[in-house]
């Protein structure tokens, strides 16, 4: 079982990744049970000497052969609010043409909310 975090898709997922690492770093970061185990070249290194293996022992783990009906397993799905634009219309009710476009505060810098279905 995993929960893999797209931080292309999610500024606060990236920052998250960088307030846990002190540093600005380059995906992709694994991190099992809480510990940060390395970036991709860790990783196949670790699987290469047969440790990558003992360090998942005791994970659990699922069959997720069933995609997710509102995001296929992205995780994401478009905001409702303001269909991805990341922008709301707002209307201020006078005859004063008050009109504007404000930033959408459902959604993140890229359209999207998490998904209701599979990331409550």
């Amino acid at each position: 079982m995993y929960h893999e975090r797209d931080v292309s898709l999610h500024l606060k997922y990236r920052e998250e990744m960088w307030n846990i690492l002190g540093e600005k770093v380059i995906p992709p970061k694994l991190f099992i049970k809480g510990r940060y185990i390395g970036g991709a070249d860790e990783v196949i290194g670790l699987h290469e000497m047969g440790w990558l293996g003992k360090i998942l022992e005791g994970t659990p783990t699922i069959s997720n052969d069933c995609l997710c009906i509102g995001c296929a397993n992205m995780g994401f799905t478009i905001c409702s609010t303001c269909c991805g634009s990341c922008k709301v219309f707002i209307n201020n009710g006078d005859n004063n043409n008050n009109e504007c476009f404000l930033r959408c505060h459902d959604c993140n810098e890229n359209g999207l909310v998490k998904c209701p279905i599979c990331c409550c």
